[in-house]
């Protein structure tokens, strides 16, 4: 399916605001695209309507520089909406038609065991109960073939019961749809006739690709978050006067507020994207192509790999795991996506007691309402950020640039009460107790990610991004074995910068089944070339120039009888017999750095063909103007006693301030480095300095 991007074009000023509202805080930056002029800004999100906090956050940063906002040419937005709709079953009443036989399809799943010594895993329960999952009586072939004609009748019955039952969205997901989409129609035509007011989602549309479970686990997603994401962008877009809305994906491109309402479920991962996009633009800018990006906000934290400035990419993810790191604990989503990997630890993430009386440490978060302990909100529970803040890795006075209030006191007693007086320890080691688990946590992400690729972590830097990431990047990096870290100027809103740098970008996804030397290459070239035309009408509208255009082609290939296979490149152009050779050698090539070694003699199969239409990158450069530069000379603050793990206690260091490093300027850890929207902690054997783009880069 493909993504409509954003207009280029528009005859405003070109001031553009990127705005990635996430579980704690909303993240605004608004950029002019002609001077580069960059302001910054934070404000707590709003629960109940994360439209209101992100309005009133924009309207603040706008009135703060006499700038209204039919100024603004265009909003590019990132959300963990659609995410935590799913994760906290917040979603909408949905059904499921799906052909007969297939109605517990969810539930068996591919009958496998994620755990192989739990003989009773555990697995998420399904977005659809039994009672609202409906057979129809047709059939479609594997090679389109209809079977068995379906009968009106019993749609209009089947549609009539599922709305009998409160269902206020309805996923249709049948048998081999995604090779003829004629009965899907026919449902879909006939909810629209009876029921126009029912939202519904088509897997021939959604996720138009081979494998039954993930199709339908990821059509069921889409149809149970559609009505919220879809009230959302329009309330969102109708209070944003007149100013045209783009939604970033999780592919890493931008589609209209339409377009990402009508499959929202591609914007599941959009705010972590973001983040990751971040990391390659602000490596590449200090000439690192090889990083770690490490975000980690007030609800949840992010890793990814980016190889020569690309992050990379998975066809098929998972959300909602039942156990953190395991695969296939989760929900199957299979949509084009920056692949991350991530934990329910971030600032506002609970610590407790188990069951066992061992520390833990979520996934489960106060987010923004009621917030930490600390944030005088109401909140009693004790999270990361209260043990930061007993540790002296955030100052009271100066958290927000001091425009937000908050009270180590109450930091302490939710701690003390709820962590240390349990353990009979003292609240200084419960909360690096916290601090540490946290720390390990991710470390322990991010080494899994490494290794999986056969990947050296020496070879790698360490981007930390997020108001959390920097204050733990620096034990994060130490534990994986990664020598160097570098934190962006306003780090802690890095992910808003990263969507201002990304290109154009539409997708299209075709199965077409064959073993690859029997692949019908007039047929293929047909379809390919159908496909590339789609992708560059789409980036034409938006105003990208054709010469612009870049065409990238990939297949989904496995050897014959493998039940998962690899995405690897193909070659452009018209498609010949010995492109075929090409195509295989790139298979074993990627099998190799992926398995250690290829199976010989072994014919391939290619399930899929997919299509990426890239626009040129925007040629950004940052200059940020509401940074608080003024004070001096001097980029040393004062001191403050901070936690070092080295001597088990309290040692006094120099708080720096960020904004009056300079690049001639180089600094022993440890040390503390302040800036509005975060604090870098810099631990023991260490030197830091800022580089000519303002990065601060770490030598651990």
């Amino acid at each position: 399916m493909a993504n409509q991007p954003r207009s280029a074009s528009s005859a405003r000023r070109r001031l553009v605001t990127a705005i990635d509202i996430g579980g704690t805080f909303t993240d605004i930056v608004i950029y002019d695209q002609s001077s580069g002029k960059s302001l910054v800004g934070k404000h707590l999100t709003t629960p109940h309507d994360p439209s209101i906090g992100a309005l009133a956050g924009l309207r603040s940063l706008l009135e703060e520089f006499n700038l209204r906002f039919k100024e603004l040419s265009q909003a590019i937005h990132a959300t963990t909406l659609a995410a935590n709709a799913i994760i906290e079953r917040k979603g909408a009443t949905t059904g499921l038609v799906t052909t007969k036989g297939f109605r517990d399809i969810l539930l068996i799943g591919r009958e496998s065991r994620y755990d192989i010594y739990d003989l009773v895993p555990e697995f998420p329960e399904p977005l659809v109960p039994g009672p609202m999952r409906c057979e129809l009586t047709e059939r479609i072939s594997g090679t389109g073939e209809v079977l068995q004609p379906m009968s009106s009748q019993e749609i209009k019955v089947t549609i009539q019961e599922l709305v009998d039952k409160g269902a206020n969205s309805i996923a249709v997901c049948l048998l081999h749809s995604y090779i003829n989409s004629e009965h899907e129609n026919s449902v879909a035509k006939a909810i629209t006739d009876s029921f126009p007011d029912i939202d519904f989602s088509l897997s021939s549309k959604v996720c138009p690709e081979i494998r039954e479970y993930e199709r339908t686990s990821t059509t069921v997603a889409n149809a149970y978050i559609q009505p919220i994401i879809s009230r959302y962008l329009d309330d969102l877009e109708s209070n944003l006067d007149d100013v045209p809305l783009y939604i970033m994906l999780s592919n890493g491109g931008i589609a209209t507020a339409r377009s990402a309402a009508e499959s929202p479920i591609r914007m599941v991962e959009s705010g972590p994207a973001g983040g990751a996009l971040a990391a390659a633009y602000f490596g590449a800018l200090s000439g690192y192509e090889n990083v770690m990006s490490f975000d980690m906000g007030g609800t949840t934290a992010k890793s990814c790999i980016i190889e020569n400035s690309r992050p990379h990419f998975t066809f098929n993810f998972e959300i909602a795991r039942v156990k953190r790191f395991k695969k296939n604990s989760g929900l199957p989503i299979q949509i084009p996506c920056i692949e991350l990997i991530e934990a329910g630890a971030g600032g506002g993430s609970i610590a407790y007691i188990d069951e066992l009386g061992l520390l833990k440490v979520g996934p489960e978060s106060q987010g923004a309402s009621p917030g930490p302990a600390c944030y005088g909100l109401g909140g009693n529970r004790p999270t990361v950020t209260d043990a930061d803040l007993i540790l002296g890795y955030i100052n009271s006075e100066y958290f927000l640039g001091g425009a937000m209030e908050i009270f180590t006191e109450a930091a302490i007693q939710a701690i003390k009460k709820n962590i240390a007086e349990p353990l009979k320890i003292q609240e200084v080691q419960a909360a690096w107790g916290i601090h540490e688990l946290v720390n390990e946590t991710m470390a322990s992400a991010t080494r899994i990610q490494l290794s999986e690729r056969g990947l050296d972590p020496r070879n790698f830097t360490l981007i930390a991004t997020g108001g959390a990431g920097p204050v733990h990047a620096f034990h994060v990096a130490r534990k994986v074995g990664l020598h160097r870290i570098i934190c962006p100027p306003a780090a802690g809103l890095a992910s808003s910068l990263g969507l201002l740098a990304v290109p154009f970008k539409v997708d299209t996804v075709d199965s077409y089944v064959s073993s690859l030397e029997d692949v019908d290459l007039t047929k293929l070239n047909t379809l390919l070339v159908e496909r590339e035309k789609e992708c560059h009408a789409l980036l034409k509208t938006a105003g990208v120039k054709e010469r612009d255009i870049r065409i990238e082609r990939m297949a989904d290939i496995s050897f014959e009888g493998q039940g998962y296979p690899l995405t690897v490149p193909i070659p452009s152009g018209t498609l010949k017999t010995n492109h075929m050779e090409i195509i295989e050698q790139s298979f074993r090539d990627r099998y190799i750095e992926a398995h250690g070694r290829a199976i010989k003699n072994v014919p391939l199969r290619v399930f899929n063909w997919r299509i990426f239409g890239i626009g040129p990158s925007p040629a950004v450069k940052f200059k940020f103007a509401n940074f608080p530069t003024k004070g001096g000379t001097n980029p040393v603050k004062g001191t403050t006693k901070i936690f070092l793990p080295e001597t088990n206690g309290f040692r006094k260091v120099n708080v720096y301030n960020r904004y009056l490093l300079r690049p001639s300027q180089k600094f022993k850890g440890p040390a503390l480095v302040e800036e509005r929207e975060t604090t870098t902690v810099i631990g023991a054997r260490s030197t830091f300095s800022v580089d000519k783009n303002l990065n601060l880069i770490i030598e651990l």
